[in-house]
């Protein structure tokens, strides 16, 4: 973006403006060409920092794998940071359905499968807080926005031991997410499986996808455990 672009998306002053890019680009965080800038690729070396702090993430990445290509869907890892869920590992099979989400990029947690798996183990008055600093946004038509139905599902995440979405963020693709927990029952993260309504159906999710789902889950809590 150009300057210009920058000062008029935040709506602060060209001066301003400039400033802070000149201060970034110095430090090496943005890239100018010509008259506009861009992130510089010191941010990999960022990323891979975060990934390394993660400590169940090589156990995660094998198992997240396995499951998209067991599954032939879209599987992936996320986390939950603060009030909001970022995924943080994606793995595509050849039939799996692009996903507009970008790794890194925060979600409502109460419109996808894996943050309703977290969000389902934490106790009441941090799943109140959430929703308070949050809300209940409304994304699609199916999007839960009542705080005494999403809790009515949170219950039953902890009865069935995962989550469901239903075209709640992005209208066609239903997704089931189960948390990873330690010993304790602090919640790590979650696994989702992701796919088109059309092949996610009831019946596919209960003989088929349920079963891979929690024994990738299960892989992955075991290897923490062994660690």
């Amino acid at each position: 973006m150009t300057l210009t672009e920058i000062a008029n998306e935040l709506d602060v002053s060209k001066s301003t403006v400039h400033t802070y890019l000149r201060t970034l680009s110095q430090e090496g965080f943005l890239a100018r060409t010509s008259d506009t800038y861009r992130l510089s690729l010191r941010h990999l070396s960022l990323s891979e920092r975060v990934k390394n702090r993660i400590s169940i993430y090589d156990d995660m990445k094998h198992e997240v794998d396995a499951l998209a290509e067991k599954t032939d869907e879209r599987a992936q890892f996320a986390k939950l940071e603060e009030d909001m869920v970022v995924f943080i590992y994606r793995a595509m099979s050849e039939n799996a359905i692009p996903t507009t989400l970008s790794l890194g990029e925060y979600v409502y947690p109460h419109s996808v499968a894996a943050g309703k798996a977290m969000i389902a183990y934490l106790p009441d008055h941090r799943v109140n807080e959430i929703v308070e600093r949050n809300g209940l946004p409304k994304q699609t038509e199916n999007t839960v926005t009542d705080l005494d139905e999403l809790k009515r599902r949170l219950d039953k995440v902890r009865e069935r031991g995962y989550a469901f979405s239903d075209g709640e963020r992005l209208r066609g693709v239903r997704c089931i997410g189960t948390p990873i927990r330690d010993d304790s029952g602090r919640v790590l993260g979650a696994i989702s499986v992701s796919g088109p309504a059309r092949r996610m159906t009831d019946e596919r999710i209960d003989t088929e996808l349920e079963d891979m789902l929690l024994e990738s889950a299960n892989v992955i809590e075991v290897n923490v455990k062994l660690s």
